[in-house]
């Protein structure tokens, strides 16, 4: 390597301001990256994945697949209620490109189908009304016929069970009653909620921020404290969520972003006390990281809730290969070299373990590439990138950089390096006074470890999605406040919906899953099962004759002789509404707008509710619920699509279940083989590798043993951790084996503090992400920092006094 290193000391000018040349542009590409972030779930799931299919057709054939929930708080619920018809009659007249539709009442839906209930009764009820009714009068006749007061026996007296038969018939109504008025509001009417729907073809971050700003410029207009001081305006509902999601998340990314620069620049400052040698080191760090997200930007085109928050762990990891360079750079400085010199000792001696360690980890990252979910490939195909072009970067700009820097300079003062010289030198004596305690420490943590792999199980994995979400929209967002979405509507606000592509099909599929519904009784998966049919009864021409003869059998003289109860009973029943055929066409539009495609089609859709506790279900369970669906819609029509938050969840734990396990298995291999090519000594590779599987076993038992859940986010720490674990035992046991005397202590003075320091930058990278509103990447950051410090406490600290007291052994042998 040197002819490289001579190359790079040459021409360091242009080297420098080539590297600058290609950041500005990879910098020009990151931004269009992140502006580019898409939040969605289903971004996470490989494009063939069945939810993701379907849920392409559905927004394409519907109307409207999400909504905002406006929610409206107010004591004086007159003027509440005033503000709420105002607004969704100026949203209504927005282009419906940008609001499909508002929904805020179901008063006119109620008195609909209230006036016309007699219709949905079955005619074989019908008739067993009728026939009481004819009895009824009989008996009637009867009893008060004076000739039967000498009857010897007592005339028995016609029975019906009104409350059987009226318990029967779910009115579409019934489920809405508890609305004051028909108004979506709770029963005090303090609170009211309006639905303004999304266009079903909008499926971008720019169409949700529309909606939203039209309805905010919307109530703006209309000053909601002129209708009452008290009057106040919270948001809900899939765009609100999506909203602040995405909102959150670039929050976060700056916040995290920010930190491990400033951490990372004082942590190098205070290690080398040298400004212009850290500088080089900054700066030939941020190259690698802009060139590795401008060639994201070719390579992936956007980022997803996975690979978003990789610029601070790029940051994190990459400068690990920078300050293993610097650190044998400075220390040939202090042991007398000049510039030149020092510079090609440290490119012959770190070459080989930084570049092992580099690949390790881009064939960590490299793993999730094989994989078909979307989450993982994109952040591993962004993690390859980055491992390769940071190395590239610490191997060329870096050394560029300080040739121009300390071209001339003379060898480091002893004062510069105190710090990590005192560092070094009081870490080296504490494993050899402490060894005995130390293995004693490590051989107690890995069979507690080992012994909790007992308890490993599906439940392990998080189907509870909202416990990913960000903490502040659970507090005092969407999150939060959609429990008074619940409270009002009381029942699942956003059911499944199956599309077959014929009514005829839609109608077999409801009846199959009413049958289910039926036979699983209280603990069945299915809430409901509506379709357009349902909201128009059959048989009618035959139901209006029966209800003529019922007319006829209760002429007016008789319903005068009824309790109030039963006159309004009668009166109901007999609305003059009931007396007429209804079709499609006179449903109310809310109705025939639920049920009608973009084109024109009606009545092709069922829509599947599951229990309000449904967020609440285990993995099987959530799988369960998705699988009858599924495959009771592809026994009728194969491949129909089933739509909703649900059946991508479902996907989500499927894809985790199959992928997690392989791109974890591939890294472990990748790494195994690695190291085993590179090395090719079997002492080395033995104690790489047994340091690497140490820290693993330990990350496993705190896992297991802390009852850690593993999600689509903190997946990834498993596979990425055997690669940038592998890192610490790569750079001490090189240099172990390079030693003459394979002194490990002298190992330790010399490479364990710039060990200790990549580790603490790689853990700044993550444990940025502890302090993130994102739910999902702070168990992401904890875990990996988990790893993180397993893998380097058993490289630089269990390992190496294990070798302390072989070592004393071999001694005491010897003498």
């Amino acid at each position: 390597m040197l002819w490289f290193s001579k190359f790079v000391h040459r021409y360091a000018k242009w080297i420098a301001i080539l590297g600058t040349l290609f950041a500005v542009i990879g910098g020009y590409y990151s931004v269009l990256l992140y502006k580019n972030l898409r939040t969605d779930i289903q971004e996470l799931l490989p494009t063939t994945a069945r939810s993701v299919l379907d849920v392409g057709e559905v927004s394409q054939r519907l109307q409207s697949i999400d909504s905002l929930a406006v929610l409206v708080f107010s004591s004086h619920t007159k003027e509440s209620k005033r503000f709420v018809e105002d607004l969704a009659e100026k949203l209504e007249q927005a282009p419906k490109n940008t609001v499909a539709g508002v929904e805020y009442r179901l008063d006119r839906e109620i008195k609909f189908f209230k006036e016309r209930q007699a219709l949905f009764i079955d005619v074989k009820d019908l008739i067993q009304i009728r026939e009481y009714i004819r009895q009824r009068i009989q008996y009637e006749r009867e009893l008060y016929n004076p000739l039967n007061i000498f009857r010897s026996t007592e005339i028995p007296e016609p029975k019906l069970n009104f409350l059987s038969i009226k318990g029967k018939y779910s009115l579409k109504a019934e489920g809405f009653e508890h609305f004051p008025n028909g108004y979506f509001a709770t029963p005090d009417e303090t609170k009211r909620v309006l639905l303004v729907n999304l266009p079903g073809s909008s499926d971008t971050i720019n169409a949700t921020h529309r909606l939203k700003s039209v309805v905010e410029n919307t109530i703006a207009e209309l000053n909601p404290s002129s209708y009452a001081p008290d009057l106040t305006i919270r948001y809900a509902g899939g765009v609100e969520n999506t909203i602040e999601e995405q909102s959150a998340l670039v929050e976060d990314l700056e916040l995290s972003t920010v930190i491990v620069t400033l951490i990372v620049s004082l942590a190098m400052l205070l290690y080398y006390r040298d400004i212009r040698s850290t500088l080089a080191l900054i700066l030939s760090l941020f190259m690698g990281t802009f060139w590795t997200f401008g060639a994201a930007y070719y390579l992936v085109g956007y980022l997803n809730a996975n690979s978003a928050f990789l610029g601070s762990i790029v940051l994190g990891n990459g400068i690990n290969f920078g300050i293993i360079f610097l650190a044998r750079y400075t220390e040939e400085l202090r042991n007398g070299s000049t510039h030149g010199p020092a510079q090609e000792a440290a490119v012959v001696h770190t070459t080989t373990s930084t570049w092992t360690a580099a690949l390790a980890a881009a064939l960590s990252y490299g793993s999730l590439m094989l994989t078909g979910f979307r989450g993982f490939r994109q952040f591993g195909i962004i993690g390859f990138v980055g491992m390769v072009l940071c190395w590239i970067s610490a191997y060329t700009v870096l050394p560029a950089l300080l040739t121009l820097f300390n071209g001339k300079r003379t060898p480091v003062r002893e004062s510069q390096v105190v710090i990590k010289r005192d560092f070094s030198n009081k870490f080296a004596v504490f494993i050899n006074s402490a060894c005995w305690v130390i293995c004693g420490l490590t051989l107690i943590a890995t069979v507690a470890s080992l012994q909790t792999f007992t308890k490993l199980s599906p439940d392990i994995l998080e189907t509870d999605l909202s416990r990913l979400r960000n903490k502040r929209s659970m507090t005092e967002g969407s999150g939060h406040y959609a429990k008074y979405v619940d409270e009002i509507f009381q029942h699942y606000l956003s059911p499944m919906a199956i599309l077959p592509h014929s009514r005829e099909n839609a109608r077999k599929i409801a009846k199959a899953l009413q049958a289910k519904k039926d036979a699983g009784g209280k603990t069945s998966p299915i809430a409901s099962v509506q379709t357009m049919d349902q909201f128009i009864p059959e048989n009618q021409p035959e139901k209006i004759k029966i209800l003529r003869q019922i007319q006829r059998l209760l002429p007016e003289r008789l319903i005068a002789r009824l309790s109030p109860e039963d006159v309004k009973l009668v009166r109901a029943f007999l609305n003059p509404a009931s007396f007429q055929v209804f079709a499609e066409k006179d449903l109310p539009i809310l109705i025939q707008r639920k049920f009608t495609e973009k084109n024109g089609a009606v009545g092709k859709m069922v829509l599947v509710e599951p229990p309000l506790d449904s967020g609440n279900w285990p993995g099987e369970k959530l799988i369960e619920f998705v699988d009858i669906l599924r495959t009771t819609a592809d026994a009728i029509e194969p491949n129909t699509p089933v739509a909703g938050g649900l059946a991508v969840t479902s996907d989500m734990i499927r894809a985790i279940s199959k992928d997690g396990p392989q791109a974890t298995l591939f890294a472990l291999i990748s790494v195994v083989v690695l190291v085993i090519l590179l090395f090719r000594n079997l002492k080395t590779i033995s104690l790489v590798l047994f340091a690497l599987f140490l820290g693993v076993i330990w990350l496993a038992g705190i896992i297991l043993g802390f009852k850690l859940k593993i999600n689509f986010l903190n997946f990834i720490a498993l596979p990425i951790t055997f690669g940038i674990g592998v890192d610490y035992g790569v750079n001490i046991f090189q240099r172990y084996r390079e030693s003459a005397k394979s002194n490990i202590l002298a190992v330790i003075k010399n490479t364990g503090s710039a060990v200790g320091l990549s580790s603490f930058t790689t853990s700044t990278g993550y444990a940025s992400l502890l302090i993130a509103s994102n739910q999902g990447f702070v168990s992401f950051g904890a875990l990996a920092v988990a790893g993180e410090l397993t893998c380097v406490i058993a490289a630089v600290i269990a390992l190496p006094a294990f070798l302390v007291l072989m070592n004393r052994r071999r001694q005491t042998q010897s003498s």
